[in-house]
């Protein structure tokens, strides 16, 4: 009899064990799941950024075509000295 009892409380503490394993198995797929929908989020607000920035580069460049090279370079003189 001894030996039953301890083999039924052995099989009832693995059965909580493996509840609590389930649920901490659940609690990390969640905040997994949370992370990842932050990842996507800052994914999205890079590539917005990275294009804003492209567009800024484009209207630099253009601008800088239209000055020309010697205005540029007493620009770049005078503020050398200041």
């Amino acid at each position: 009899m001894p030996e039953q009892t301890r083999t039924a409380a052995g099989h009832a503490e693995l059965v909580e064990q493996i509840a609590r394993q389930q649920e901490e198995i659940l609690r990390l797929r969640d905040l997994l799941i949370a992370k990842d929908a932050e990842l996507g989020t800052a994914k999205g607000r890079l590539a917005e950024l990275a294009e804003h920035s492209a567009h800024f580069v484009a209207v630099i460049h253009r601008v800088r075509a239209q000055i020309p090279a010697r205005l540029r370079q007493i620009v770049a003189g005078l503020r050398r000295r200041g």
